[in-house]
């Protein structure tokens, strides 16, 4: 085997793990890591374009994946050979103390004093941005340049000009995702979302200062919006452009890229739930099953022609989400109303966005919630735990609930008809009005003049303020509590019946168990009619572990959706004696870290539940509010769906393992019977990041 080649004396790198099957086009990942293979190739074409050899000394099934490393490569061995980035070495010799190292399963936390290097880490990271961008800017356009000169000068020299400019400024995004990964946002008592700490650009408003910035540069184009968004806009095939798009710059496409005009039977053959986990990218497995989904067939055309959506989002990447549109073959108008922007740029004339402001700065826009408009006036509205952006739709594990297409009120129909039996309709007009913003007026309009009836879910959702008399029990967990309290039938021995949380963050939840969690939370959560004196459940909570984040798929390219931080923790260790795994084999979910929320009770046997709840709502006070004299407090908006038994199939429980008569499995996303945490393993917290 090759060895790592050394230039001007730069450092040795580390081998890459993957080696010969590497599959990454990041420039950083080949700033940090050595691959010999590619490299023997390289270091004799220094200079003008890339010739891939016929015969390789290693098996290569994807040459197109090859060469685009290998261009890659040149620009950083070129660089290297210059002395020129002496800057980038200097980091990555400071940054390889902070990078993931998947240590043997029996490592502990580090003692060093995180702060200093969190502090070391926020440094470096703005240093790498203000001078990575430019550096490759340079390099690869003098060796696009060189590219070029080969060819035909009038057939091709325009066209693969901007096609090779492009390729940069996708790999430019690319960096720019992987430092974004990277960081870590402040965890405070009542913050518990996947914020990630961005650095900011003092040119952009106050809410974009918030988020780390794509640099969307367009070189000698100097078009006034993203590629991405004018294909959209004008191309007639814009399936196909979003699918060499997404294939040029690198993106995993294997699980996006379903064939459209399908969806329809898949959606109709997932009564009477229509509940969908994400489908995993880099597990086969999760490919063809039934209740796996992408974004694209969410937005399918089967389903109907859309002319406008409504997006209620945290984090919204709004290049990418059009690039979804695009593989649906749908182009419509978007209203997007968010907490973050994870790009920047124009956003396109087809695209109105709306910030909102939270009423404290512990608070956060947290909901996921779409609601679709198609050309017969019917709507439809989907509940998800995902953000807009590529990492969560790519190797995560997501829920998503999807309604059926709900058509317009007759003309001469009062707006108070069409209300589903579970008051759907009501609660989320409601939910929209608590915003406030006329510019989702007509959206409000929309839902008031649909018709909800065949909808069989309740909408269960958070709004910041402090509650009180009508509205005390109209969000959170006394929302929950009251859905329960009405409608949830459980067995004599229903003390037995185990209640389980499972979310991708933890809040602040007090000093010891009974403080909030059994006085609030599973106080709500016992609640069922008629109302009893039964004892409280026991309480099992799954997040995943240290051990479970080292073999995840998020490992693998430091990326995290779990921000609970030590600080947090440290307060509250007694949680741990509550925690089991994240294990998710028999859905092929094993290592694609949840940040999906789900909340339950589960029989004694395993094998039934008597209701389910699918949230944007993580276990904190922030999400699920505190109880106070004659208030409920909450600090973020989160939407939620609660299954009852009764309004979907006439029965009390839901089986979990085996179809009843009449009754189909409830898909739950882990494996039972829950694991308990290995022994010397711990909660994942972000603070692993700085760790040796």
């Amino acid at each position: 085997m090759a060895t790592s080649l050394c230039i001007n004396n730069v450092p040795e790198k580390k081998p890459c793990p993957y080696m010969e099957k590497c599959y990454r086009r990041n420039p950083i990942h080949f700033n940090e890591m050595s691959h010999p293979h590619l490299e023997t190739i390289v270091i004799k074409q220094l200079e003008g374009e890339i010739q891939v050899p016929e015969k390789l000394d290693f098996e290569c099934s994807d040459r197109s994946l090859l060469l685009d490393q290998l261009k890659i490569l040149q620009i950083i061995l070129r660089r290297e050979k210059a002395g020129s980035d002496s800057s980038i070495k200097e980091l990555n010799s400071k940054i390889s103390n902070t990078n993931i190292k998947v240590k043997n399963e029996n490592s502990t936390m580090d003692s060093q004093d995180l702060k200093d290097k969190v502090e070391k880490h926020k440094q470096i990271m703005l240093q790498r941005r203000e001078n990575k961008l430019k550096d490759m800017d340079e390099e690869a356009e003098a060796l696009f340049k060189a590219s070029n000169e080969k060819k035909n000068k009038d057939q091709y020299k325009v066209s693969k000009m901007k096609e090779d400019l492009d390729s940069l400024k996708i790999m430019e995004e690319s960096v720019e995702k992987n430092c974004s990964q990277d960081k870590k946002r402040d965890n405070s008592d009542f913050q518990d979302n996947e914020r990630h700490n961005k650095k900011s650009k003092s040119s952009h408003s106050k809410h974009a200062e918030m988020d780390e910035k794509y640099d969307y540069r367009n070189s000698q184009e100097q078009s006034k919006e993203p590629s991405s968004i004018k294909t959209f806009q004008s191309c007639k095939s814009t399936r196909e452009k979003a699918i060499k798009m997404m294939k040029k710059h690198g993106y995993e496409t294997l699980s996006s890229l379903v064939e459209p005009g399908n969806f329809a039977m898949k959606y109709a053959c997932s009564a009477p739930y229509h509940i969908f986990f994400s489908t995993v990218n880099r597990s086969k497995e999760t490919y063809d099953q039934p209740f796996s989904i992408t974004l694209p067939e969410i937005l399918d055309i089967s389903l109907g022609e859309i002319v406008n959506s409504l997006h209620i989002n945290f984090m919204v990447d709004i290049g990418w989400l059009h690039v979804q549109y695009m593989l649906a073959e749908q182009n419509t108008n978007m209203s997007i109303l968010l907490g973050e922007r994870v790009d920047t740029g124009p956003v396109g004339s087809n695209v109105t966005t709306f910030y909102v402001d939270m009423p404290t700065k512990f608070g956060c826009h947290h909901t996921k919630i779409m609601i679709l408009k198609y050309k017969d006036d019917g709507i439809r509205v989907v509940v998800s735990t995902a953000n807009l952006y590529m990492d969560d739709w790519e190797n995560r594990t997501q829920g998503v609930w999807i309604s059926p297409h709900l058509p317009p009120l007759s003309e001469s129909a009062n707006s108070s008809e069409g209300e589903s039996p579970t008051g759907f309709k009501k609660d989320l007009e409601r939910y929209l009005n608590r915003y406030r913003q006329p510019g989702i007026t007509e959206w409000t309009c929309a839902v008031r003049r649909a018709d909800f009836s065949s909808v069989n879910v309740f909408f269960l959702a958070s709004v910041p303020g402090r509650h009180t008399d009508m509205e005390y029990d109209s969000w959170g967990h006394r929302k929950l509590g009251s859905i329960l309290s009405k409608h949830a039938k459980l067995p004599p021995d229903a003390p037995q019946w185990t209640l389980v949380a499972q979310s991708s963050s933890i809040g602040s939840l007090g000093p010891n168990y009974e403080s909030w969690l059994q006085k609030e939370i599973t106080s709500s959560m016992s609640k069922e009619n008629p109302v009893g004196l039964k004892s409280h459940p026991n309480f099992h909570f799954i997040y995943p572990s240290l051990n479970n984040y080292k073999r995840s798929f998020d490992c693998r390219v430091g990326s995290c959706c779990l921000p609970y931080s030590l600080q947090t923790h440290s307060k509250q260790k007694w949680i741990e004696s509550y925690m089991y795994q994240w294990k998710a084999k028999q859905t092929g979910r094993d290592k694609a870290m949840p940040h999906i929320k789900t909340y339950t009770r589960i029989s004694p046997d395993l094998k039934r539940i008597p209701w389910f709840v699918l949230t944007s709502a993580n276990l904190s006070k922030a999400a699920w509010g505190t109880v106070g004299k004659n208030s409920h407090y909450i600090m973020n908006y989160e939407g939620g769906v609660v299954f009852i038994p009764s309004f979907i199939t006439g029965s009390s429980t839901f089986p979990i393992k085996e179809e009843e008569p009449g009754v189909p499995v409830f898909p739950i996303p882990y494996d039972l019977p829950l694991t308990r945490y290995e022994k010397n393993d711990s909660p994942f917290v972000m603070e692993f990041f700085s760790t040796e």
